[in-house]
């Protein structure tokens, strides 16, 4: 087991720190933002995708905690069962990812699946109603849970779910704080099952910046009660695009890759 090096570990800790602020304002945006940048900065998907879920599980838990109070336990049944299923799926796709795609292919299928992300939350705007069909449930849920699996990006179909629907800002929040957070020990089983100790310097990377992460949260927290939050969305949005074309755009331009 080779563990990283202090440079590496550092970046870890600056990117996740980002993306920790972004997640405390929104409820979401930290593995849209950490994911891509961890693999353009040579980190494999595997090892991203793991630091995101050690990072993340800490701060959804303690997001889910503080807004529990606007949740209701029927709401949150159906897409903690359908995502607990689709999260293996997802990871399998993963780990066939990681052996059959170079890490230039990789980092272009992210790119990819973030760019066309984006682009379905800044334009699917529906008009908000009380309750979705359970069909658009069942589809929003599992693409987000596939999608936990696979890199640990699950939240941006949730917010879409979110969005679609006449909850406050601090229900939609707490909603996308709970259903990460309650993901956690079964996406970490369906790495290791499938990734193996391979995983674990990455895991231990993230632990060990784990204070600089929860201070970026707190950080976070405050903002989303300073910022406007359709304004906040729309820098998220972009910045997440930049880096999706980048992703694209890099092993084109023959980018390094670890």
């Amino acid at each position: 087991m080779i563990l990283f090096s202090l440079s590496e570990i550092a970046l870890i800790g600056l990117i996740m720190s980002v993306g920790g602020v972004v997640q405390g304002a929104v409820g979401f945006g930290s593995g849209l933002l950490g994911v891509p940048l961890l693999v353009l900065c040579g980190f494999s998907l595997p090892e991203a995708a793991t630091i995101n879920l050690v990072s993340m599980g800490a701060l959804n838990a303690t997001g889910a905690w503080q807004l529990w109070s606007h949740l209701k336990p029927s709401e949150l049944v159906l897409p903690v069962a359908v995502r607990a299923l689709a999260i293996p799926c997802g990871t399998y796709a993963a780990h066939l990812a990681d052996f059959h795609f170079d890490p230039a292919q990789a980092k272009q299928a992210l790119g990819v699946i973030f760019a066309v992300t984006v682009i379905l939350l800044w334009s699917l705007r529906l008009p908000p109603r009380d309750h979705m069909a359970v069909v658009w449930q069942l589809l929003i849920f599992s693409c987000s849970g596939f999608l936990m699996g696979f890199a640990a990006i699950s939240g941006a179909t949730l917010v879409i779910y979110v969005n679609s629907l006449t909850w406050s800002a601090s229900k939609s929040r707490a909603f996308l704080f709970f259903t990460s957070a309650v993901a956690l020990p079964v996406a970490a089983l369906a790495f290791w099952i499938h990734h193996g100790e391979k995983i674990l310097p990455a895991a231990m990377a993230a632990l060990f910046v784990m204070p600089l992460i929860l201070g970026s949260l707190w950080l976070g927290l405050y903002l989303g009660h300073q910022i406007a939050k359709p304004l906040f969305r729309r820098i998220t949005y972009v910045l997440v695009l930049l880096v999706a074309c980048a992703a694209i755009v890099g092993p084109l331009l023959g980018g390094a890759s670890k």
